[in-house]
């Protein structure tokens, strides 16, 4: 256990990029003796653990397959893995198997660093000397964020894992239980950060963590942790005992009820500053003023209003007034590894038309297609969700791409091509994060102007595409980990009180409904499709141990027999294996441990792989190509 916590911890001063956030001489010889020594140390640190958050999609060359975000989405009912023949990752995350021994190193890796370096501040700052108490403790706060952010992540990735709250991991580091242990502590540190920071004392979408979005992902961890573990059931109407915490910990009261976690989502809804955005279509970037000037019809009315992503008061855009936690990202990307594909939203490429030729030599992205570019056609939405989502609720078109009237229902936005190596293809793109063009992106090549960022970009300011290909890296929208509708959601979930979840409905313009748990989880679905939190609410409805006939593996085997396109020709899914249903029932939705942290650990009192991941069973998880279908 020894290599994996020493690769993390070292990682706290030498991890990719590190040198970029922290403006310090040598910080691979740095140790806790000579660093921090000063409150702006810190605030170095913090900056750096941040930039973890980007190093999902950047470390190892992984390209956004080790994302939490993306796993999750591609896990889920409503989306496929997608793109080719040969992007064999993407399909065995989709039906819940596995590929090669390295999948998910990058995933692990960036998860252990992120704890790392915020133990390493909680630690310091926890005796350091500070001249403002607001200042400090507002630091604190976000290290206990963002610690029990990864915490989140990797118990919902891997379930029992090692865990540590030192400032140093103990050799070895065992793993512990996610219900008993892990999960008591991620709820003490979104607990210890809504406590501790205070409303409005950080820029709103300035990339830190505030008090609000602490409120929010204490009800998030919280409302899981009763769901899956606990098998609460509807939480509106469940009995839940209250959670005693067993350790002290800053700012972390001795218990947590329900009736807590539900005045701090009222404390954000009333006091922390975020609210809805006044049109759904505005929190996504194809409303940008370029492309809607060029006439994508789709946002027509939202410009004769002059409502434009990230140009006007109404507060949209990156870092806009209803993101209230969110990755950023910067034009310094490049293809040069671990040193700078974190700052890429690789999603806009991972999730772009599918490039390539179909079989008349005719490929994705052109002028015909404006405004979606290219990309790998990943994520591509399952057709269920297209036929379960009411034509008359305006998200379904500003959430979904329809590339295939004849087969997919409704109005054809675009027609796009069959690419010869397509897998899981089904015309229906993730339109909050795909690839967007203008006009003018038409006259450069690739690797000067592709995406309308890359013309803002080179019309607008000094800095040149770094990487020399934009259609690959000019993707810099925001990726919301947290918007306030999920907040609002959670409230009317969790009180019964269907108030907030029509607010969400009239925003969309659609008529108030009474609260149901059928409703709560329709509008969740409809609301927050292609954003990564479906299959996580699927896993907390059904409860943990939910077997083949839960509501998670009924809806995950929805996807055998939908339509969809197999190198050009018009098919059906399928399940490579087992089936959908009898692999979450196998696994319960986690995923396998790296081979690699087992083998460096090789104590099987330490660290041990999940069930359904056992080497014994691997004819039923290993998938070595994406089923012919």
């Amino acid at each position: 256990m020894k290599k994996i916590f020493l690769m993390a911890i070292v990682a706290v001063f030498s991890f990719t990029s590190c040198e970029d956030f922290l403006d310090s001489e040598n910080y691979t010889e740095a140790n806790s003796s000579n660093y921090p020594v000063t409150t702006d140390d810190l605030n170095k640190e913090l900056a750096a653990l941040y930039g973890v958050l980007n190093q999902y999609t950047g470390y190892g060359n992984n390209q956004g397959l080790d994302s939490p975000w993306m796993i999750n989405n591609i896990m889920s009912d409503d989306a496929n893995g997608g793109g080719g023949t040969g992007d064999v990752a993407a399909s065995a995350i989709d039906h819940l198997m596995s590929y090669g021994e390295t999948m998910l190193d990058a995933a692990w890796h960036c998860t252990y660093v992120g704890i790392a370096r915020a133990n390493a501040i909680i630690a310091s700052a926890s005796s350091m000397e500070f001249d403002d108490t607001n200042a400090r403790n507002q630091l604190l706060g976000e290290a206990y964020f963002m610690r029990g952010l990864f915490y989140l992540w990797g118990s919902q990735m891997w379930g029992n894992i090692p865990a540590y709250w030192d400032a140093a991991a103990p050799t070895p580091c065992p793993q512990q239980d996610a219900e008993t242990v892990i999960y008591p502590h991620i709820l003490a540190d979104f607990l210890s950060a809504a406590n501790l920071m205070t409303h409005g004392y950080t820029t709103m979408g300035d990339g830190h963590a505030t008090k609000g979005a602490a409120e929010g992902y204490l009800a998030r961890a919280y409302m899981f942790y009763e769901g899956f573990y606990k098998k609460a059931g509807e939480l509106a109407t469940a009995s839940l005992e209250d959670i005693t915490f067993g350790f002290t910990q800053e700012g972390c009261d001795a218990t947590l009820s329900k009736a807590k976690v539900v005045e701090l989502l009222e404390d954000c809804i009333n006091n922390s500053g975020y609210k809805l955005l006044s049109d759904y279509r505005l929190l996504w970037q194809y409303t940008n003023k370029l492309t809607s000037d060029d006439g994508y019809e789709f946002v027509s009315d939202l410009k004769s209003q002059g409502l434009y992503w990230g140009e006007t008061s109404d507060g949209n855009g990156n870092g806009n007034a209803e993101e209230m936690f969110q990755i950023q990202y910067m034009n310094s990307g490049t293809w040069n590894g671990n040193t700078g594909m974190g700052f890429i939203n690789y999603l806009g490429l991972n999730c772009g038309l599918r490039s390539s030729t179909d079989a008349e030599g005719r490929a994705n992205g052109g002028e015909e297609h404006f405004p979606f570019g290219q990309g790998w056609g990943w994520g591509v939405y399952n057709p269920n969700l297209w036929d379960d989502w009411s034509d008359s609720d305006i998200r379904k078109t500003a959430t979904m791409m329809n590339g295939c009237s004849d087969k997919n229902g409704g109005t054809q936005e675009i027609a796009v091509y069959f690419i010869t190596d397509c897998a899981e293809e089904t015309a229906l793109y993730n339109k909050k994060v795909m690839s967007i063009r203008c006009k003018e992106a038409y006259k450069y090549g690739e690797s000067d102007a592709y995406t309308w960022w890359g013309v803002y970009r080179k019309n607008n300011t000094s800095s040149a595409a770094t990487s020399g290909n934009s259609m690959q890296c000019d993707h810099y929208a925001d990726y919301p980990l947290l918007r306030f509708a999920d907040v609002l959601l959670m409230h009317s979930e969790l009180t019964g009180d269907a108030t907030n979840m029509n607010k969400v409905r009239k925003r969309a313009g659609l008529s108030d409904v009474s609260y149901s748990w059928a409703n709560i989880k329709a509008e969740r679905r409809f609301e927050l499709a292609g954003e990564g939190l479906r299959f996580n609410d699927l896993r907390r409805w059904s409860g943990k141990d939910g077997g083949t006939t839960c509501e998670a593996a009924v809806a995950l085997e929805r996807q055998n027999g939908a339509r969809v396109n197999y190198c050009g020709t018009w098919t059906k899914m399928k399940h490579a294996t087992v089936g959908w249903a009898q692999r979450y029932a196998d696994t319960d939705g986690f995923l396998r441990i790296p081979p690699t942290q087992i083998s460096a650990v090789a104590d099987e009192t330490v660290l041990t792989q999940n069930p359904g991941w056992l080497e014994s069973e691997a004819s039923e998880w290993v998938m070595s190509a994406p089923p012919t279908l």
